[in-house]
Order: structure tokens, then sequence, then C-alpha cells
């Protein structure tokens, strides 16, 4: 069970950081709307993009 807990944990680590560390996603100094939306928007554009990447070469 502690293998699955850990490996569960590194998914969701390499899911919110790989679009911070590809310069995608700012992380937000303030929270202001505008930096939220910010980083949303390159978080959720890293993801699309690797999406269509991915299907697009099947």
């Amino acid at each position: 069970m502690k293998i699955v807990t850990i490996i569960i944990l590194i998914v969701i680590a390499l899911v919110l950081l790989l679009p911070i560390l590809a310069g995608r996603a700012p992380i937000p100094e303030d929270v202001t709307a505008q930096e939220i939306g910010e980083f949303s928007g390159g978080f959720v554009g890293y993801w699309i993009d690797a999406l269509k990447t991915t299907f697009s070469s099947l």
C-alpha cells in the first residue's frame, strides 16, 4: 500500500511541476486574478499541447 501512495504522489507532483519547469506556467507571486489566470492558462495550455502532440503521433 505504501508503494501505491508514493507512486500517486510522484505522478501528482509531475503533473503540477512539468508546466512550471517548462516555463509555460509562471508561479504566481501574488494572489491576483491576473497572475492566477496566467498560471492556470499556462498549465492548461501545456497539457493541451502535450496531449495534442501525443495523439498526433499515434
